[in-house]
């Protein structure tokens, strides 16, 4: 390993906090395309790249550097007749690399199509959360009009689509927005102004796995049955 690896890793991880990260992961990607071998920092570097970009819903990036690993597969490995041990584990970390980039943007609010409806529940669940974070299911159910169940039925296909939290404290669950979700509000024009003295939740883990194609509005027609 190169001495230069380490910087690259903290090069990567302060641009990601700004909005150079774009401009990072084309810079870095035209590293790797030049370089006689990847090293392990190449690949710690994209990965903390594409773990900040899908956290913080940052499309362009994701689609860059999708893009730049789809061109460095193409040029360096693909129909190449013979690769050595190192280089076939490159192209597979590559390859590994290019999926985790195409379903971070299969989960980004363009791609997962949420289509709320403005005075649906879904939709004023999210906005609810967003403007107060830490709120519970009873909270959410006298805000909104409605009852524990159907709460805990919207919460879940929220979650499914990747733009809530949920955290349990003793036996309630308490709900908090993601940044794909505060973006998702943002775009859509219903991001509130954060209520007076509420201090920002903190970031909690996921609770599971989320499901492809959710649909989180509670129209009767989009109901299993």
């Amino acid at each position: 390993m190169r001495p230069r690896t380490a910087q690259m890793a903290t090069t990567t991880t302060a641009f990601g906090a700004s909005g150079g990260r774009t401009a990072e992961a084309e810079r870095l990607l035209e590293t790797m395309e030049h370089a006689k071998s990847l090293e392990e920092g190449h690949f710690s570097a994209l990965g903390m790249l594409i773990t900040d970009a899908s956290l913080c819903a940052d499309e362009p990036s994701l689609t860059a550097i999708k893009d730049g690993l789809q061109w460095l597969y193409r040029t360096h490995y693909l129909d190449v007749p013979a690769l050595d041990p190192d280089q076939r584990e490159e192209r597979g970390r590559i390859l590994g690399l290019i999926d985790v980039a195409h379903w971070a943007l299969r989960r980004m609010p363009s791609g997962l199509q949420l289509g709320l409806r403005p005075g649906g529940h879904a939709a004023r669940f999210l906005v609810a959360v967003a403007a107060r974070p830490g709120r519970s299911n009873r909270e959410l159910a006298a805000e909104l009009g409605t009852d524990d169940t159907e709460i805990s039925r919207v919460g879940r296909r929220l979650l499914a689509a990747g733009v809530v939290w949920r955290r349990k404290e003793w036996r309630s669950n308490l709900w908090d927005i993601t940044p794909r979700g505060r973006a998702y509000l943002s775009e859509i024009g219903l991001l509130p102004s954060p209520v007076d003295g509420d201090a920002p939740a903190p970031a909690p883990s996921p609770s599971g796995p989320a499901r492809r194609d959710a649909d989180p509005d509670p129209s009767p027609s989009h109901r299993r049955r």
